[in-house]
C-alpha cells in the first residue's frame, strides 16, 4: 500500500508541474495537492519528520493556491 501511495504521489506532482508548465493552473494545484497529500502521508507512515514538514508546507501553499485560482 505504501507503495501505491508513494507513486500515486510522484505521478500527480509531475502531473502537477506539467499542467503548470502548459498554464492549466486549476488542474495544477489539485494535482500538487493530491501529490503532496499523498507524500504527507507517507511521511506520516514512515515518522520521516522532514518529509512531513516538506510537505505539509507544499499542501499549505496548494490551498492558498486552490483559494486563489477557484475563490478569487
Amino acid at each position: 500500500m505504501k507503495n501505491i501511495v508513494s507513486w500515486f504521489g510522484t505521478v500527480a506532482s509531475i502531473a502537477g508541474a506539467f499542467c503548470s508548465a502548459f498554464g492549466l493552473m486549476q488542474v495544477a494545484f489539485i494535482c500538487f495537492s493530491l501529490g503532496s497529500v499523498s507524500w504527507l502521508a507517507i511521511g506520516m507512515i514512515g515518522r520521516d519528520k522532514p518529509l512531513i514538514v516538506l510537505n505539509a508546507t507544499f499542501f499549505i501553499a496548494n490551498v492558498i493556491g486552490l483559494y486563489r485560482v477557484f475563490l478569487v
